[in-house]
């Protein structure tokens, strides 16, 4: 069972598998704003998800399954900040 993290972000109690996640979401819900993502790929295959703030331009580099525990988290409550999915 992975650990959990937890951070309390205005008031909200906010649960994260990865500190990774955890200081992503707290970043950009300090802002209020959904991050820029891109998936980085090298030719065996090896790929990594890049969320960039798009307020400062801080970047965050995450294994898939740190990509879809934020995506999963982002969307798991009604708030104005995470990121979207990549189509």
């Amino acid at each position: 069972m992975p650990v959990s993290y937890t951070n309390v972000l205005e008031g909200t109690m906010l649960r994260h598998e990865s500190p990774t996640v955890d200081h992503i979401l707290t970043h950009l819900c300090s802002k209020g704003l959904y991050g820029d993502v891109a998936e980085w790929c090298e030719m065996r295959n090896d790929c990594v998800f890049v969320v960039t703030c798009p307020d400062c331009g801080e970047m965050f580099t995450l294994d898939e399954d740190e990509y879809d525990a934020l995506v999963r988290i982002s969307h798991e409550e009604p708030r104005a900040c995470g990121i979207l999915p990549l189509v």
